[in-house]
Order: structure tokens, then sequence, then C-alpha cells
């Protein structure tokens, strides 16, 4: 039942199970611990202690399921030094424990620790599958690695016997992006043996704008849009192309072709957790809750970023 909740999205009502579970004197497996960590989104810290003690006490912190599913929470939550910590103690690391790291790492802004750890998995002799190879081709991206990231790319199917697959297109096409490289972003997709999804084209897409490829923008937006892929990004940020051209009357015929397709903008949102409560920040939208004082902080921040020589793009309200 945990586990099912879980898989689902029912992070809160798999924690109340457990909680129940333990209330009626139940002792919990390896699986059970395993299962309802997975399950919370991004769990509160002090629940990640509670819960690395519970699996110490219970002898499971050495079990490589637990490990791993341990060295992800504290990776959600941003504590990736005790992530590392369990990793390190582990007496015999699988894959899973290695591709949880180095997740972990990428997603903590650890690019390069990621690709120090890879280099001790193929010193280790294990061969790496798609997901390491997707941690160390997203670390590639966070980092701007571009050289290092086309050399693994390259090598996935002869040297590692591994077909990249669209999760590795998209990091490789972003990285390109990222890069200014767009054209050997484009020259990619037409090398894919499959059809290109939404997020590598969004991914292209975005790139033209923060460039300011009006052309290039309309093509990529014109090939979305004949492939039918639900994306309320090309339409914004063609429209942002057209505004900062001044090209007004282009952007009503985009706007009717929203209408007439039904497209809603999507209004960018974010989340933090504090102190057991979740703080929700919407796009043009003052917090209820100390608003004005954050956007202020915010603007200073901004004002900061200028000084300092950093360009940034104005996503379209």
């Amino acid at each position: 039942m945990i586990s099912s909740y879980g898989r689902y999205g029912f992070g809160e009502v798999a924690l109340e199970l457990f909680q129940l579970m333990l209330r009626e004197e139940i002792r919990p497996t390896e699986f059970t611990l395993s299962s309802v960590l997975s399950s919370i989104p991004i769990p509160p810290v002090e629940h990640g202690s509670q819960f690395h003690s519970m699996a110490i006490k219970s002898g499971f912190d050495s079990n490589a399921v637990v490990a791993s599913s341990l060295m992800e929470m504290y990776a959600k939550t941003g504590s990736i030094d005790s992530s590392m910590e369990i990793f390190v103690k582990l007496d015999k690391r699988d894959l899973a424990s290695w591709n949880t790291v180095m997740m972990g790492l990428t997603h903590n802004g650890r690019a390069a620790e990621t690709l120090d750890v890879f280099e001790e998995l193929l010193e280790e002799g294990l061969p790496p599958d798609r997901i390491t190879l997707a941690a160390v081709l997203l670390a590639c991206n966070y980092g701007g690695f571009v050289g290092k990231g086309m050399l693994i790319f390259s090598a996935m199917k002869e040297e590692y016997g591994v077909m990249p697959g669209e999760e590795h297109y998209a990091c490789i096409t972003d990285l390109l992006c990222q890069a200014g490289q767009l054209g050997k972003a484009i020259d990619i997709t037409s090398t894919m043996p499959f059809q290109p999804g939404c997020s590598i084209w969004e991914s292209i897409l975005r790139a033209c704008a923060i460039y300011g490829d009006v052309k290039l923008t309309e093509n990529v937006a014109k090939r979305m849009m004949d492939l039918q892929l639900p994306s309320p990004l090309t339409y914004s940020l063609l429209t942002q192309a057209y505004a900062m051209r001044g090209r007004w009357e282009a952007i009503v015929r985009v706007k009717k072709v929203m209408r007439k397709n039904g497209i809603n903008k999507v209004t960018g949102c974010s989340w933090i957790g504090i102190k057991n409560r979740i703080y929700t920040f919407n796009a043009g939208e003052l917090q209820h809750h100390g608003g004005q004082k954050i956007y202020m902080v915010l603007r200073l921040l901004t004002w900061e970023m200028e000084d300092e020589g950093c360009v940034y793009l104005e996503c379209d309200k």
C-alpha cells in the first residue's frame, strides 16, 4: 500500500500509513523503509534524520536498497554531504548506489565531483548503464563541460554498450544550446533514431530566444507546431521574440492561434519548505506572507548581478 500510494504521487498518504503501521507496533522491513523514503517528494530535514536513525536501529543502514533511498532523500533536501557519508561507508556498492550519489551530486550543483565519481566507477570495473550516463551528461550540462559531454556521448554505444535514449539526447542538445552552438544541437536532432520529444525542442527554442535569433526561433516553433507538440512555451517565446523586434502584428497572429487551439499560458511557479511549512510563489504575484520584502531583496540581488556584469533573461510575464 505504501509503495502504491508513493508510486502514484500520494506521498503524504504513504507517510500516514507508515505512521499508522508504527502505532500498530508492526516492525518495518528494509523494503518498507525504502518505499516510504522514495514516496516523499521533498522530506523535511528532521524527518530524514528520524528515518536514518530508524534504519540504524533496525540494522538496515548497511542494506544497499535502504542506503540508496537514504542517499536520495538527503540529496533531495540539499544535504548531499550526508548522502556522500553513507556512500563512503557502504561495504558493498551496487550500481544503484553509484547512480544515486551521482544524480545527487549533479542536482546539488557539484558537477565536477560527479565526473570524479564516474571515473571511480569505471576504475572499479562496473559497467555504467543508461541512468549512470544520464547523470554524467546532466553533470556536463550543469557544469558547462561541452568537450567532456560530447566525448562521453559519442562513446556511449561503442565503449559502454548503451544506446542513447531521449534523456541523453536532451542533455547533450541542452549542453550545446547553452554553449551557443545551436547549429550542432539541431544537427544532432536530425541524427536521432527517433522523433525528438518536446523537451529537446524546448531547449533549442529557449536558446534561440536567449541569443535573439528570430528567424531560427520561427523555424523551430513552426517545426514544433507541425509536430503538434503540446507546449505553451512555443507560443510564449515566439511572442517574446516578436516583441523584442516590435513586430506587434505577428504577436496578434500568434495569440489568435493560441485562442483557436485553446492553449493557455502556463504560469511559472516554485516553492520552498521552511519549518514544516510550504511557501509557494507564482509569477507576477506578490506572496501574501512577506511578499514585498521578498521582491525587494530580489531587486537588490538583480542590481548586484548587473554590477557583476551578469546577463539574465527576463521571461514573459
